[in-house]
């Protein structure tokens, strides 16, 4: 049983590498949220040799850490490499950290299957976007966040402060990570303003010379540091519009229906919901009027889902609580929410604008399981089970896209 539960891990995760090379070959370089569009901000740098304003393209408002890593690569094809060289770097990191923080190298090890096996990872990975590179930056950032906050010597401050520049430097939503640090220091320093006071002037002072130049610059031409294209009138977008009242926030119809490709024009919760334990925007999976085998892996998800539900629940009662994990995935969904009031758009719905909170989910599922020992195998052949659905649904066929 002992070398069960060491081998079938690194069996699961194998399929996971299968799978994404698999998906990396096959799929167009022209598919996901608006690949091409990502496409011409690198087309961009090359032409001009300079960061672009929000004002003179689609993508063009997004800072620009993701974009000047892929400005080197000319061929289109290698681009999305990028972000599966990153992902081998987060997993890595994923498991020394998990392995750290519990003492256990088994759940160091599943930490990674989880993480692997997400839909909203698996779609997102062969994806031209910064969504997931901005999403595994800020996960790397908490993570070392979490590793050195109790014992948080100035060089750790340094290096934390340039994680969390980059952070920002790669996606607006980094300041969701940003507020939360600070409240975590201020609860943690509460009896101490000298010291929070030092720390937070060394995180924020890094943050500001990496990060700072990118949003005072919108602050000072647009008079607003999160501008983007959509708050200019020649990119209002021209899809039909949805609606935001009380039965999109309180509809969950698309649960019980299983209405996993339209579910996102009209909840906000099954939408959200099956496009992180699903495609329910079709970046991989084509439109189809009903998937049996989508279906099944959404149903699978729900263990998964109450293992991170009840996780949460506990790390509340605990008196040694970790705040940013508590914290950063709960102000983010408020954020998410009020993206989604901002933009009443089906595409607007989306569990990608989540991924970032790919480790506290990943954390409570890990604090939930750590004490059962007995059913650590029991939990192993769930996750054998979870991941044949997620390849089952997520194989790219030759003829998908044609």
């Amino acid at each position: 049983m002992k070398k069960l539960s060491f081998f079938l891990p690194f069996f699961l995760l194998l399929i996971l590498v299968v799978l994404q090379i698999h998906n990396f070959i096959l799929f167009p370089v022209s598919r996901g949220f608006d690949a091409l569009n990502h496409l011409d901000y690198v087309g961009y740098l090359r032409t001009n040799h300079s960061i672009p304003m929000a004002h003179e393209g689609w993508e063009l408002y997004q800072p620009p850490l993701y974009y000047l890593l892929l400005f080197p690569i000319t061929n289109p094809l290698f681009i999305r490499f990028l972000n599966g060289f990153v992902f081998v770097g987060l997993l890595i990191a994923v498991f020394l950290f998990f392995k750290k923080i519990t003492k256990n190298t088994f759940l160091g090890i599943i930490s990674t299957v989880i993480i692997a096996s997400l839909p909203v990872v698996i779609y997102s990975l062969p994806a031209i976007s910064n969504e997931l590179f901005s999403g595994m930056i800020i996960s790397f950032t908490i993570m070392y966040y979490v590793t050195f906050a109790k014992r948080f010597a100035l060089f750790n401050q340094i290096i934390f402060g340039c994680l969390l520049g980059l952070s920002l430097l790669s996606k607006a939503t980094s300041f969701v990570l940003l507020f939360c640090i600070i409240v975590d220091q201020i609860i943690q320093h509460k009896n101490n303003f000298v010291k929070l006071t030092k720390h937070l002037l060394v995180i924020l002072g890094f943050v500001l010379i990496i990060s700072g130049w990118f949003y005072i610059r919108n602050l000072l031409i647009y008079q607003n540091p999160f501008t983007t294209s959509v708050d200019f009138p020649k990119f209002h977008i021209v899809q039909g519009p949805g609606y935001r009242d009380i039965k999109f926030f309180t509809d969950i119809s698309g649960f019980l229906s299983l209405d996993l490709f339209k579910a996102h024009h009209y909840s906000l919760w099954s939408g959200t919901y099956f496009s992180w334990f699903y495609d329910g925007h079709n970046v991989i999976v084509p439109v189809q009027a009903f998937s049996k085998a989508g279906a099944l892996l959404v149903i699978a998800s729900v263990p998964l889902f109450l293992m991170f539900i009840f996780g949460l629940i506990k790390e509340l009662s605990k008196k040694d609580k970790s705040y940013l994990m508590i914290l950063y995935p709960i102000v983010l969904f408020l954020s998410y929410i009020a993206y989604t009031i901002k933009l009443p758009f089906y595409s607007s719905v989306k569990g990608v604008f989540l991924i970032s909170s790919i480790i506290p989910f990943t954390y409570f599922v890990i604090r939930f399981l750590a004490p059962l020992k007995k059913y650590y195998v029991v939990f192993l052949m769930y996750m054998l089970f979870f991941v044949f659905i997620v390849v089952k649904n997520f194989w790219i066929l030759k003829d998908w896209y044609n």
